[in-house]
């Protein structure tokens, strides 16, 4: 199979291949997207068969996350697909090895998607590094704590501007790991989507100050909530009790809240308290820019270790190096010695995440720890964080 970049001759062949197993031509978000995003804000790598027919493809969709203090660059993998006559035959194996290669060569040292179906990406050691709440019950059934009466709701007609909602978010998520930095761009392609998708907003204000919103949409009988952002407990129930006023519209609520949510604790039907829903995962491809770009606090333990990473689809990946952390941050080097530590590029990928921390990991057999000293050391330099992340696309 032959791999490269897409370009304007053979765009056509993608966009039959997204509809085949996407969204239709005739959709909203077809158009936009290969009108408006595709091959102007992303890249697109193909693999074709002797013939010039495209078999498998991956679009390349650039984002900023703050993970773990930093703002790390990577790549969001969407439309992931194969050919139906292409399938079983490894086509989407050698697809990532080059985009890997292709990515790590930029300098990106991890990839993230949102999965259909895990099995599809876990023999190629893709991780669940963000989880969701997810809520689905009868609009009726819907509790929530305290609301204060002094915050007003305003209903958002004329979506034309979404600064209010940027600034809301950049403060809403400093409280978590792993986010995406919505620049303009960002927010631009999220608002566009979203109006012209039926979405509708409102903002909550504290006298002249606001101080949350929620964005939704109204599907037939649903109350879809797709994003809220708040500054306390309050605010978010004025916008579940919002929510609720609409019975006379809808008869069930959907929402895919964050992980730590427990809106659930006041529900007095537990069969509407809903369940941990495994989200967006990721990947290391490049485990030492990992480990040389990781910032560490200035109250970290100092001593030294000895690591072994293994990976069984980018080679390089496989990686036995001596860790000193020390006044200056981490130095890196090959050794021969035998690990302390001993984790597959998946486990890493979720420690470095911090969506599981080490005892977790060690506990599941996921990861080996021979000696406890470097067990605390690594749970230093990696403590287990709370991830937030809400893009689709």
């Amino acid at each position: 199979m032959e791999f490269h970049l897409i370009n304007g001759k053979n765009i056509s062949q993608v966009e039959s291949l997204w509809d085949y197993c996407f969204e239709k031509k005739d959709s909203y978000f077809f158009k936009w997207y290969f009108n408006e995003y595709c091959l102007k804000q992303n890249a697109v790598l193909g693999g074709f068969n002797k013939q010039g027919v495209l078999s498998t493809m991956v679009h390349l969709n650039p984002y900023t996350l703050k993970l773990r203090g930093m703002d790390a660059g990577t790549s969001y993998l969407v439309g992931v697909a194969t050919d139906p006559a292409a399938r079983g035959k490894r086509a989407m194996k050698e697809l990532f090895e080059m985009a890997f290669a292709i990515l790590k060569a930029q300098g990106k040292f991890f990839v993230i998607l949102m999965p259909e179906h895990a099995g599809v990406y876990l023999p190629y050691q893709f991780a669940f590094v963000y989880f969701k709440h997810r809520y689905e019950l009868p609009l009726r059934g819907l509790a929530y704590g305290e609301v204060d009466d002094s915050i007003e709701l305003k209903r958002i007609e004329n979506l034309n501007d979404f600064t209010e909602f940027s600034n809301l978010y950049e403060s809403y998520v400093q409280k978590y790991n792993g986010f995406v930095i919505r620049s303009e761009r960002e927010w631009s392609n999220f608002w566009t989507v979203f109006t012209n998708e039926s979405g509708e907003a409102a903002i909550a204000y504290r006298g002249d100050l606001p101080v949350g919103y929620v964005l939704y949409q109204r599907v037939g009988m649903v109350f879809k909530i797709i994003e809220m952002a708040y500054v306390d407990a309050a605010v978010k129930n004025s916008f579940l009790r919002y929510a609720r006023q609409h019975i006379a519209q809808c008869d069930k609520l959907e929402w895919l809240a964050e992980a730590d949510d427990l809106t659930y604790l006041q529900f007095p039907d537990q069969s509407h308290c809903g369940s941990m829903l495994p989200f967006m995962m990721a990947r290391i491809i490049d485990a030492r820019r990992a480990l040389e770009f990781l910032p560490i606090n200035n109250e970290h333990i100092e001593g030294s270790f000895t690591i072994l990473i293994t990976d069984d689809l980018v080679k390089s990946n496989n990686i036995l190096v001596k860790l000193d952390i020390g006044n200056d941050g981490i130095k890196i080097e090959d050794t021969l010695n035998l690990p302390d530590i001993e984790m597959d590029i998946s486990a890493f990928t979720q420690l470095y995440f911090g969506q599981f921390s080490l005892s977790e990991l060690v506990a599941e057999n996921i990861v080996a720890v021979h000696s406890t000293d470097a067990g605390r050391l690594l749970s230093d330099i990696l403590p287990k964080c709370n991830n937030y992340i809400n893009e689709y696309y």
